[in-house]
C-alpha cells in the first residue's frame, strides 16, 4: 500500500522541518547531501513509527536480540549526514555499504550516486536484508542491490567500488573490503579503538596503504557475524569496565578499587571528541552502569590505582567534567596532565596510517596493533 497524498505532505513538511533543526544546531550540509536527505522519505523505511519520532533524527533501534538488546537500528541522522561528507560521494560511484539496517542509507547513498553509480548493500540477518529490499521497493530505490551474506567479507561480485560505508562498528579491517576497495578510493567506518571508544574514521587507499581523510565522533553497534570483535568488559556492582587492548589486571586490584570510596575533584568539561582524544592517546579504561547513559575515560594503573573523568553535564555553576579517583594518586595525576595536554588537540587534526598486518610497522604517537592492520595515529598540536 503506497503512503497516502495527507500522509506524505505531513511527513515532507516534518522531513524539511528536521533538516532545518540540524542546520540550525551547526551542521554543516553540502547542497547535494542536503537536497537528498530531504527527498528520501524515512518514514518509509520506518513504518509503522510515529512521523514525530521517525522527524526526530533519533537513532531508532528496529530489531532487538533475546535479551532485548539492540541488534538493528535506523541510525541518528545527523552522524549519517557527516559520515555522508566523509565519504565524498560523486554522481556515477559504484559503492558497497557494509550493513542495510532499515536501507534508508542505501537509498540516500543511492540519490547520490544518481541512475549512473550503483549501490549494493550487505546485511548478515537474512530478515534485516528483506525488510530493507522491501523498503527501498516502496521508497523507489530498486535498483539498490541487497544482498544476505557475511559482510566483513565484502561483495566480490562487483568490484572494484569507489567507496565503502561500515555502518557498524569494527575492530579492524577487512582485507577483503581493500582488496574490492579501488585504488584512490575512500572507506568510511566506526572504528573501535583501545578500551572501547569509537571515533569514525575516513581513509582513502593509496597503495597498500590507508591514510585518514578526516575523523569525526559517532559510534555504532558492533559488527555482527564471526568477525565481529567482541569486548573486553567486565562487571563489577553494576559497573561495566572495558580495558585496552594490552592491559593485564595481574592481581585482579580493578574490582578492589572500585569499591573503595572514591575522591572526587572538577576538571574543565569535556565533550565526546575530548573523551575519544582521551580514550586514544592517553587512557586505557572506559566504564559504564547498566542502565545510564554516563560514560567515564580514564586511566587504570595495575600496581593500584584508576582515574576517571566523566563526560560533561551541567549544573547550576556551569559546565563541567568531574575526575574520580581510586586507590594511589598516580594516575590520577597521569590523567591531569592528559586532560591539560587535550587543549593542544583536536579531533580533526588526527593523522592516521593502516597498514597491513605482517609489514613494516607505520610511526604515530599511538599504534594500534588488530589482527589483519595496523593503525598509526598521530597527533597535530595546535596553539591555543
Amino acid at each position: 500500500m503506497g503512503v497516502s497524498t495527507v500522509a506524505t505532505a505531513g511527513a515532507r513538511e516534518l522531513r524539511n522541518s528536521m533538516i532545518d533543526q540540524l542546520k540550525t544546531r551547526g551542521l554543516e550540509l553540502e547542497p547535494t547531501i542536503e537536497a537528498a536527505f530531504r527527498m528520501v522519505p524515512r518514514e518509509v523505511f520506518l513504518p509503522g513509527v510515529a512521523l514525530d519520532r521517525v522527524y526526530s533524527g533519533d537513532a531508532i533501534p528496529t530489531k532487538r536480540d533475546a535479551e532485548g538488546n539492540p541488534i538493528s537500528s535506523s541510525s541518528e541522522v545527523g552522524i549519517m549526514i557527516a559520515m555522508a561528507r566523509l565519504l565524498d560521494v560523486a554522481p556515477g560511484q559504484r559503492i558497497l555499504e557494509i550493513g542495510a539496517g532499515t536501507g534508508y542509507n542505501a537509498a540516500v547513498l543511492s540519490q547520490l550516486v544518481g541512475d549512473r553509480g550503483a549501490v549494493t548493500t550487505i546485511d548478515i540477518d537474512a530478515d534485516v536484508a528483506a525488510e530493507a529490499r522491501e523498503h527501498l521497493a516502496r521508497a523507489g530505490f530498486g535498483r539498490v542491490g541487497v544482498i544476505t551474506a557475511d559482510g566483513w567479507k565484502g561483495h566480490a561480485t562487483n568490484p572494484p567500488y569507489d567507496r565503502i560505508e561500515v555502518t557498524a562498528s569494527v575492530s579492524d579491517l577487512s582485507p577483503d573490503w581493500i582488496a574490492q576497495l579501488a585504488d584512490g578510493g575512500k572507506i568510511v567506518l566506526p572504528f573501535v579503538l583501545p578500551a572501547g571508544m569509537q571515533a569514525v574514521l575516513g581513509l582513502r587507499k593509496k597503495g597498500t596503504d590507508l591514510v585518514s581523510t578526516g575523523v569525526i565522533t559517532g559510534g555504532f553497534m558492533r559488527l555482527r557475524g564471526p568477525a565481529g570483535a567482541e569486548p573486553r568488559t567486565r562487571t563489577f556492582d553494576g559497573l561495566s569496565v572495558e580495558l585496552g587492548d594490552e592491559v593485564v589486571d595481574t592481581n585482579d586490584v580493578l574490582g578492589p578499587l572500585l569499591r573503595q570510596t572514591p575522591r572526587f575533584a572538577v576538571a574543565p568539561p569535556l565533550g565526546w571528541e575530548a573523551l575519544i582524544l582521551l580514550a586514544l592517546l592517553y587512557g586505557n579504561v572506559t566504564v559504564t552502569r547498566k542502565g545510564h547513559a554516563g560514560l567515564a575515560v580514564g586511566i587504570f594503573d595495575p600496581g593500584g590505582g584508576l582515574a576517571l573523568v566523566e563526560r560533561a553535564s551541567s549544573s547550576v555553576t556551569g559546565s563541567r567534567s568531574l575526575v574520580i579517583g581510586y586507590g594511589s594518586d598516580a594516575a590520577e595525576s597521569r590523567l591531569r596532565a592528559a586532560i591539560e595536554e587535550l587543549r593542544t588537540i583536536r579531533l580533526k587534526n588526527l593523522q592516521i596510517v593502516a597498514r597491513p598486518a605482517g609489514a613494516s610497522e607505520p610511526e604515530g604517537d599511538v599504534v594500534v596493533r588488530r589482527g589483519s592492520y595496523t593503525f598509526a595515529f598521530r597527533a597535530v598540536r595546535v596553539a591555543t
